[in-house]
């Protein structure tokens, strides 16, 4: 009973606390935003641009390392920028917690000269256990520590998917490996505070922590991290469950404040989104400072600190009177326009449907003939397939690049010929159908009226003539059926498009990193959990179309026709066609809020 009641007693602590922070994690939050992460993006696309680089990708890595050393250099120190920006954030954010935790009041001008003489005391060991730090403490969902300069690192939805499809032992020795960093996270939680507050060396944090967080520490600690993460959530869900609500009455009774009722409930939900960041941002510093307090782990105040300058308070003189209120009109006329812009303007974009790999709802085994007849029923705007060469160089019809999972045969099919590709039984959703060749299954497709989006699946064993042999074989049958083609290969996508410039041809990128690639291609097909608004607004400013991969439930495919997506792939057909049925249609303000909710960022 008394750790249940302690643990309430820190949760009113760290919200009565939070209010003084809010100034100190939204000027960071907006700095890094508005300045660092645009001048960090802008930097790479210039060291790409400088060293004809047209993109950044998993296949481009082995290009840059082999011909291109000063791109090399030039990534390596952006890359070094954005880890000692990351942990200036922390440190700033964790200094600015240890003064609340102290009841000290700081001026800004001193917490950044704290932070920066602690840059200072960086070490090797310092660096290479904050890498080791955040690989521990990020898979704290909701209690992670938010960096904007890591937001793009996630694990994208295919991986997910792969380990969640039925396959026990992958789901098991995922969930052991998550509970064992989870435990470690926990262990190590006050280390690299020790390293910054107490210019403790690498091993002695490390021993200080681990002998501070065992036996009822160690539940206390895990304990409050799901208390406190729980009550943001529920905050957050609730807030924004409140005013959508109150939008929607507003909606049905007074359609004549809709749009002004709207703009305001944007503007609350921004106000609850920034809140969020705090309190989920300050949610793992609070607590371990009040931890390592509680162990007797925290030290004095800094000998840098300043008392009389810190809490000095200056009068408010007419001149900074007038300067806050207009920034803050400004400001409050920037969010309006910009509300009012999104609200207006934007309306569902019916997008091409895409069956993935010939299949709906497990109608068949992919890429088969039985599943393009089914699926062709259907009537989507293109089935997507996979095409690689053969030993012999011809081309199947066939994804993975080992055919073991699928046939059970432990080879790839570069390594046997069409002829003995053919004998083999493809086994998938309770059903088996033999493996085709590309030549039958574009005449399946002509002869059912289904265009195709062809994936060409390149490997490094390919005849070097491939593309070209390719195309020379199959140019005709393309253009005149009107299907069209993909590839994870950029020099494939550039070399199709040089060759047969009549083909529409897109490029697979499985992540966004830096925004759209320079390419002659016509379209990117981007995994649907990197992608964001900005990347679409900047490929259709460039002329190029965005297909979205792979799309399975409702909501998110509607989000992504709100996104403005020009075709999205999906294993159920069925269930996107009846999403844009029934889901095309002007949404209403409260959809629209809920669109931006759902997709910040």
């Amino acid at each position: 009973m008394v750790y249940v009641k302690n643990s309430f007693l820190h949760l009113f602590r760290f919200l009565r606390s939070t209010m003084s922070y809010f100034r100190d994690v939204l000027l960071l939050h907006g700095f890094m935003l508005f300045i660092l992460l645009p001048f960090l993006t802008s930097l790479i696309k210039f060291i790409l641009r400088r060293g004809q680089i047209d993109y950044l990708s998993y296949d481009s890595i082995g290009i840059i390392l082999r011909e291109h050393p000063g791109v090399l250099l030039a990534l390596i120190a952006v890359l070094l920028a954005i880890l000692i920006g990351v942990f200036f954030e922390f440190t700033f954010l964790l200094i600015s917690v240890f003064f609340i935790k102290k009841k000290e009041p700081i001026s800004l001008r001193q917490l950044l000269r704290g932070t920066l003489i602690q840059l200072k005391k960086i070490r090797p060991s310092s660096i290479l256990f904050f890498l080791v730090y955040f690989l521990l403490v990020l898979p704290f969902g909701g209690l992670n520590f938010n960096s904007d300069l890591l937001a793009k690192v996630k694990i994208p939805a295919f991986i997910l998917d792969y380990i969640f499809a039925n396959r026990v032992a992958v789901i098991a020795s995922v969930v052991a490996a998550y509970l064992v960093l989870v435990y470690f996270s926990i262990r190590l939680i006050f280390a690299l505070p020790q390293m910054i507050l107490r210019d403790r060396r690498f091993g002695q944090a490390v021993k200080e922590s681990w002998q501070a967080t065992k036996g009822w520490n160690f539940l206390r600690l895990l304990g409050q991290f799901l208390l406190i993460s729980a009550a943001v959530m529920l905050l957050a869900s609730v807030s924004y469950g409140v005013v959508l609500l109150i939008l929607s009455l507003v909606e049905n009774n007074l359609p004549e404040y809709a749009l002004s009722g709207a703009v305001v409930a944007m503007t609350i939900m921004q106000f609850v989104f920034l809140a969020n960041i705090v309190l989920s941002t300050v949610g793992i510093f609070y607590i371990t400072i009040a931890s390592m307090d509680d162990s007797g782990l925290l030290t004095g105040l800094p000998e840098w600190f300043t008392k009389s300058a810190a809490g000095e308070k200056e009068a408010w003189s007419f001149g900074k009177v007038s300067l806050f209120v207009v920034v803050a009109i400004l400001f409050g006329i920037g969010v309006g326009t910009y509300n009012t812009n999104y609200l207006s303007n934007y309306s569902l974009k019916e997008p091409l449907t895409i069956s993935h790999r010939g299949v709906s709802n497990g109608n068949g085994v992919q890429n088969s003939l039985d599943a393009l007849q089914k699926t062709a029923r259907l009537h989507p705007s293109y089935v997507e397939m996979d095409v690689q060469e053969t030993k012999d160089q011809q081309f199947v019809v066939m994804h993975d690049f080992n055919l073991k999972a699928l046939t059970g045969v432990n080879k790839r099919p570069n390594q046997l010929n069409l002829a003995e590709l053919e004998e083999l039984q493809v086994t998938e959703n309770g059903k088996s159908a033999p493996l085709v060749s590309f030549d039958d299954y574009l005449a399946e497709a002509e002869a059912v009226d289904q265009p195709l989006l062809i994936e060409i699946k390149a490997t490094p064993q390919d005849s070097p003539d491939m593309v070209e042999r390719f195309v020379a074989k199959y140019k005709d049958a393309i253009l005149a059926h009107q299907s069209i083609l993909q590839t994870l290969d950029f020099g494939v996508a550039t070399k199709l498009k040089e060759l047969v410039p009549e083909f529409y041809v897109g490029y697979i990128m499985p992540f966004n990193i830096v925004g759209p690639p320079i390419s002659k291609v016509d379209f990117f097909t981007i995994e649907y959990t990197t992608l964001n608004r900005n990347f679409i607004d900047a490929a259709h400013d460039d002329g190029k179309d965005v297909f979205v991969w792979t799309v399975n439930d409702e909501d998110t495919m509607t989000r992504m026709m709100f996104y403005g997506v020009d075709g999205i792939v999906t294993d159920n057909v069925e269930l996107l066609q009846k999403t844009i049925k029934t889901d095309l249609k002007d949404p209403t303000y409260a959809d629209k809020l809920f669109y931006f909710v759902t997709g910040i960022g």
